[in-house]
């Protein structure tokens, strides 16, 4: 596991001395370590899904619902401090956006916001689900703005990961969305 032993980059982006040792702790205890004053690197990332290349970034598109945080997993080695910063104050504030996630739970959109949940002890997140996995997104040679637009209007036809709850009351919603 790597050592982190320097809260001071935490410091230079949280006031909260109670949120900076809650962070400093999250990531000592998770596999992460602080590589400089900005960014922090997730070494328990998945690096056979992408072979660390990024993906695209999708956006409100896919089933929405929730998911146990636990099964949601990581493909994004680095992040920064001012992101972490923003999500973090986002979740406090109640106006986190929806993880997304591929069908086997691998983050496609929401890495920072994934980590300032589970900072902040969240067991249930709101995800919004596609039907497809981020192994195969790789392989598609489509941009981020082309690949949203054909899930824009993709059929969903199955929901194949654990815990996930659709939220039966924005069901119409959704529908209406991808069809």
């Amino acid at each position: 596991m790597a050592q982190i032993d320097n809260i001071d980059p935490i410091k230079s982006f949280f006031s909260s001395e109670k949120l900076q040792l809650k962070i400093f702790n999250f990531l000592k205890k998770n596999n992460y370590k602080i590589i400089n004053k900005k960014e922090y690197l997730d070494k328990s990332f998945d690096i056979n899904i992408t072979k660390g290349k990024p993906l695209p970034q999708i956006k409100n598109v896919g089933f929405l619902g929730k998911a146990d945080i636990k099964e949601i997993k990581s493909i994004q080695e680095k992040r920064t401090f001012k992101k972490l910063h923003k999500q973090i104050n986002r979740v406090i504030d109640n106006k986190v956006a929806p993880i997304t996630i591929d069908r086997k739970g691998y983050i496609i959109n929401g890495h920072h916001r994934c980590d300032a949940l589970r900072i902040l002890g969240k067991k249930k997140v709101i995800v919004r689900l596609l039907n497809l996995n981020a192994k195969d997104m790789i392989n598609l040679d489509l941009s981020a703005k082309e690949l949203q637009k054909l899930l824009k209007h993709h059929k969903f036809n199955s929901l194949n990961i654990l815990s996930f709850k659709q939220i039966p009351e924005l069901d119409q919603e959704i529908i209406k969305k991808i069809s």
